[in-house]
């Protein structure tokens, strides 16, 4: 059998340098509230330019990472896209901040497509789920760059150096990393050559597979991008906004923040890494419920906290139950419906990433009206919603889908 343990290796290192970027970025998200004297309703705006961004590039990133290969798409876009996280710290005004923030939302979502859809190709091919690995490798990443952030803050260095420095490093480190992904061609060859090896050893379940593959796309996968789009809805908030929470309601200050950003990273990574173990033993649907149960809890302990400790405590159960959400959703949608690649993430992803960028300017809005601790506890609550979903929707498709 062929080792495709380098590939896997690359598009792990994709993964890993996409989360080290944004994170290096969140803990400037106060310091550049503070500089030009947001409100909580004009941060949310600026936010709203990344989540517009992402929802221009989510029709047609899906499209072209089949049509040229997903391997390409994630060479150029990451060309941009580590460029584009350096650029909104400097800007000056609130417009040109939001023409910076939608430039970031647009091309990280084109590698996070991308990525996505090369790593569900590597999965296939391999015969075993790695999903929730890659996402592993990108809150590994997200901790690695919240933990150089925090430790740079804490430092006499001048906070305007760091995101030149830092991603310098990591585009260096991206443009090595691209050149050995799977390319989509070979990984087409190698599913159709399994295929017509599995049709001739399990003529019945291939008929079985092939009754569930007929069924029309877009209803197999409705309610995977329902919890998609749930799960990322309360990542985005937690990205964008715990840090602005701790610092503003819990007078933490930037580098205490920056920490408690850190545990949810480091919980979300240690999970993920695990995620796929967790899914071979337990099966998904188990893990999806309990990752809502962590979800909600860990929002409503940081929306109650009344010291910033127990923010970081909320941090980490938060990120704990978010953390394999969306590698789980991915994979499985990939299994249900025999799709790989920029079909299901252009669509699952489409609306998760949607999702992770909407939900920080709706919480702002909230938050100016009602507060944060509200806009928290309605998100907590949001969370809880995965659980009827399920219940009502999802137990055939998921019970087809197997463990992975």
């Amino acid at each position: 059998m062929q080792n495709y343990s380098q590939p896997h290796n690359r598009v792990r290192t994709i993964f890993f340098l996409h989360g080290a970027a944004f994170s290096s970025w969140v803990p400037h998200i106060p310091l550049v509230q503070e500089r030009l004297g947001l409100g909580h309703d004009e941060l949310g705006g600026i936010l709203l330019a990344a989540a517009i961004g992402v929802l221009a590039v989510m029709p047609i990133a899906g499209r072209l990472s089949d049509r040229i290969g997903s391997e390409l798409v994630v060479r150029y876009s990451g060309l941009a896209y580590f460029i584009a996280v350096g650029i909104p710290v400097f800007m000056q005004s609130y417009v040109s901040i939001s023409v910076a923030m939608f430039a970031l939302g647009f091309s990280g979502a084109f590698l996070d497509v991308a990525m996505n859809a090369n790593g569900l190709n590597v999965e296939r091919v391999k015969g075993r789920s790695i999903m929730s690995g890659l996402h592993g490798c990108w809150s590994l990443g997200g901790f690695a760059g919240a933990g150089i952030a925090a430790a740079w803050f804490a430092l006499p260095f001048d906070n305007s150096y760091h995101l030149p420095v830092i991603l310098s490093v990591f585009l260096i480190a991206h443009i090595i990393a691209q050149t050995k992904l799977l390319p989509d061609r070979d990984a087409i060859a190698i599913l159709k050559e399994n295929q017509e090896t599995a049709d001739h050893a399990a003529t019945g379940n291939a008929r079985t597979s092939g009754a569930q593959k007929d069924r029309p796309m877009f209803l197999m996968l409705l309610p995977f991008g329902v919890c998609a789009f749930i799960g990322q809805f309360g990542e985005g908030v937690i990205t964008d906004w715990a840090t602005v929470f701790m610092n503003s309601e819990l007078s933490s200050g930037a580098t205490m923040a920056a920490v408690g950003f850190a545990i949810y990273s480091c919980a979300m990574a240690a999970t993920r890494l695990s995620g796929d173990a967790l899914v071979m033993k337990f099966g998904r649907a188990p893990v999806l419920l309990t990752s809502s149960v962590l979800a909600s809890l860990g929002t409503f302990i940081i929306a109650l906290s009344p010291h910033y400790i127990v923010a970081w405590i909320g941090c980490g159960i938060a990120g704990t139950g978010l953390a394999v959400i969306l590698p789980l959703l991915l994979s499985a949608a990939s299994k249900a419906t025999g799709k790989g690649g920029g079909a299901v993430v252009s669509i699952i992803a489409a609306t998760g990433y949607s999702a992770i960028m909407a939900g920080p300017p709706i919480i702002g809005a909230i938050g100016q009206v009602a507060g944060l601790v509200t806009a928290f506890a309605i998100t907590a609550s949001f969370l809880a919603l995965i659980i009827p979903v399920y219940l009502l929707t999802m137990r055939a498709r998921l019970q087809f889908a197997s463990n992975g």
